[in-house]
């Protein structure tokens, strides 16, 4: 019985050998870049791709950035990093503008990790907004407008960094528990 393979574990084994190879190729890839294509260079490239690659499946074991979720993402992140700068911009420019902080606590579907680190540094760069802290399952967002629906804001962004993580949203909790 010993002897019939766990197809469970070939698959987990397969999927660390594709993340392993697909890794390999995008180090090679940046090496070919930053030395200009040079033969001679790959005596010291070989090396330092098999040890990037080898570094970071250990420090990151799970699947890549989905380079889809990247290419989506940019330009929604672009426009609103303008909008922030405008905001911004503009508050320095009226200080009579009137401010109604406030901070919001926000249930998070992300899986802990990179991806809801991820979230709170991209809140911090949206207009009027400061990620605050990161309490167990819930963001905290400090805003010079709380009357904006910070939530909505929280609940857009969470989608567009799973889908740059690669990574699944969890069911929403029912309020109260």
């Amino acid at each position: 019985m010993g002897h019939f393979a766990n197809p469970a574990g070939a698959k987990a084994a397969t999927g660390r050998w594709l993340r392993g190879i697909r890794r390999a190729v995008l180090f090679t890839l940046l090496w070919l870049l930053l030395s200009g294509g040079h033969s001679d260079s790959w005596v010291f490239g070989a090396p330092v791709v098999v040890a990037a690659t080898a570094l970071s499946l250990r420090l990151w074991p799970g699947p890549m950035l989905s380079l889809r979720g990247i290419l989506l993402f940019l330009p929604w992140f672009a426009r609103q990093s303008v909008a922030g700068a405008v905001d911004v911009a503009i508050r320095a420019l009226r200080p009579d503008m009137p401010l109604f902080p406030g901070v919001i606590r926000h249930d998070l579907r992300l899986p802990a990790g990179a991806s809801r680190v991820a979230l709170a540094n991209v809140i911090s760069m949206l207009p009027g907004t400061l990620s605050a802290d990161l309490e167990d399952d819930r963001l905290v967002v400090h805003a010079l407008d709380a009357r904006q629906d910070l939530h909505a804001m929280v609940r857009d962004l969470e989608p567009r960094i799973a889908a740059v993580f690669n990574v699944t949203l969890e069911a929403r909790r029912e309020a109260g528990t």
